[in-house]
């Protein structure tokens, strides 16, 4: 289940499914690496290509923009599993010796803070009236990204959550620097969040490191040997494109070791 959901005819839903993992969906994986320009749209492209079906809808493109990150940094975590990558080898340096020093880490066991009561939407009250709020999603990470300072990013990002104003016309409302802090903690306190830090000791001293995890790990490894798989099959069996590519991984591979077996290469 989705930590936070989406609203659909009338309820908020959090079920979800990924699609059989085929070469199809690899493939789609890929060129959502190489056709988006920015990590938002990478997100997205790659959650369209996985997921069947995201709280009881299609997972087109508006519908995976207008998830919460924390939703979103969900599905890419679940999406590592799917592709095998849940337990993976990290690599780090202690603060405290300067060593390097690799460690585990399963991205399915990740600690998952699920939304708040009243999840997307919250409220503050201000000097100039009440704002509704809603969490951030993958439009706003895209809409900042290309802002330089921190101070206009976050300002940025608080106007865009601010979703209604009973004190006068929403489009000239301007925040201080008080109520862009206001509009970040009350949007904390009802957003779905995922790990983005773990806790890892140093082999060497001991110490323990507090280290940044990547949840779009899996987007930099998808697909790596797809290419490779489909030469081989292609060479081998005279197979197209398309027919290779809608079999799961796990037939392909099949496939792949057979060929290897012919060849001697495997006992």
């Amino acid at each position: 289940m989705l930590p936070g959901g989406i609203q659909h005819q009338g309820s908020l839903r959090r079920d979800y499914d990924f699609r059989p993992l085929t070469g199809e969906v690899e493939m789609g994986l890929a060129e959502a690496v190489a056709r988006a320009r920015d990590l938002p749209g990478q997100v997205t492209l790659a959650l369209q290509a996985a997921l069947a079906h995201v709280g009881g809808r299609q997972p087109d493109a508006a519908v995976i923009d207008g998830m919460s990150v924390g939703d979103r940094q969900f599905l890419m975590t679940r999406l590592a599993g799917v592709l095998g990558l849940d337990q993976v080898w990290l690599t780090a340096s202690c603060r405290h010796c300067g060593e390097p020093f690799d460690f585990p880490l399963n991205y399915d066991r990740l600690p998952v803070k699920p939304a708040g009561s009243g999840f997307p939407d919250a409220h503050i009250s201000t000097e100039r009236g009440m704002l509704t709020l809603r969490v951030p999603n993958g439009m706003d990470q895209r809409a900042v990204l290309g802002i330089a300072g921190m101070q206009l990013a976050r300002q940025t990002l608080a106007k865009r959550c601010v979703t209604a104003w009973d004190g006068g016309d929403l489009s000239t409302l301007e925040l201080d620097a008080g109520e862009v802090t206001a509009i970040e903690a009350a949007l904390e306190s009802v957003a779905p969040e995922i790990a983005t830090e773990v806790m890892a000791p140093c082999p060497e001293c001991g110490a323990e490191n507090r280290v940044g995890i990547d949840p779009y790990f899996c987007l930099g490894r998808v697909s790596q040997d797809l290419f490779g798989d489909v030469h081989r099959l292609a060479s081998h069996y005279h197979w197209s494109e398309a027919e290779i590519l809608v079999m799961p991984r796990w037939r392909r591979h099949r496939y792949l070791a057979l060929i290897d077996r012919s060849r001697g290469m495997m006992q």
